[in-house]
């Protein structure tokens, strides 16, 4: 579920005395092999198809892929990642660091032992960013950062525990909905609904099947869509709604790897969905990027 804390621990000393060399590379691949999609109506599957493809990703290595090893969101003029103890905006090339914040964890937070940040999400000028404590899950907050600068603005909100067990991986704003939502991260059975003005729970919708190990989500043309680290690394179609839970592409990831972050942004090349993992060697991350 989460990156190895001990690595993060060693490294974020390093993180907070000054810049970090980048190294980056950027690899186009073959595109095809379009992905099928399994809807559940009720309890019954019917096939439908998604074609997403890999249009092209950029791999981090060592204290460049921990800065950027759990979540992703975008402003639209930049990239903003999590780690688990902090925050880094980008350009949109991945590379150019515009901003950090090695320690974004608010004190009051982790005095209560948050120490794991999880995917984050973009909305009007804020970052929303799920924070857990990783021994016994017992204080998952969302506080609300700066997009800017990445500094915390002193905002944050204690989420229901019976919701929550396991903690916060991963939040998602629903702006067009005016709402927020989040799950449980092994087994989730319902979508938790907040309100984006003051997150009271506004409701929790059933899911058509439950999901499991879901790493990051976002919306996009009125779904939500998640990234699981489940054997396949399946991005999940949600809709926020009805909780119809259908399959948009597996992503197929080599052996050992781990399904992070996801966001939303049409670039260039045709990609809309950009999602990480971690390799398999656990020092390098890939950033994806997957194009209709």
């Amino acid at each position: 579920m989460k990156l190895t804390r001990l690595f993060s621990l060693v490294c974020v000393g390093v993180l907070t005395a000054g810049s970090l060399s980048l190294v980056a590379s950027a690899a186009p691949v073959e595109t095809g092999n379009p992905a099928s999609e399994a809807v559940v109506a009720t309890a019954d599957a019917a096939a439908a198809t998604e074609s997403w493809h890999e249009v092209s990703k950029q791999t981090f290595r060592l204290l460049d892929a921990l800065e950027r090893g759990q979540g992703v969101t975008t402003d639209g003029s930049s990239w903003i990642f999590s780690s688990p103890y902090g925050l880094l905006r980008t350009a949109l090339d991945g590379k150019t660091v515009k901003a950090r914040n090695a320690l974004a964890i608010p004190s009051e937070i982790s005095a209560l032992g948050g120490d794991h940040i999880g995917d984050i999400s973009y909305y009007n000028g804020k970052i929303y960013a799920p924070i857990e404590d990783g021994k016994h899950y017992e204080h998952p907050y969302i506080a609300l950062y700066d997009a800017n600068t990445l500094q915390y603005t002193g905002t944050s909100y204690a989420l229901p525990l019976s919701l929550h067990i396991g903690g916060v991986p991963w939040v998602a704003v629903d702006a067009a909905r005016g709402q927020v939502y989040t799950a449980q991260w092994s087994d989730a059975s319902v979508l938790n609904v907040l309100s984006l003005d003051d997150m009271h729970l506004i409701k929790t919708v059933p899911l058509s099947q439950s999901i499991d190990r879901i790493q990051g989500a976002e919306m996009y043309n009125g779904f939500l869509y998640a990234s699981s680290d489940n054997g396949t690394q399946t991005v999940y179609r949600i809709d926020p709604d009805t909780g119809l839970v259908s399959v948009a592409f597996d992503r197929n990831l080599s052996s050992g790897s781990e399904a992070q972050g996801i966001a939303v942004l049409p670039t260039d090349n045709g990609a809309q969905l950009h999602i990480l993992d971690v390799g398999s060697n656990r020092i390098s991350l890939n950033f994806r990027h997957y194009a209709l």
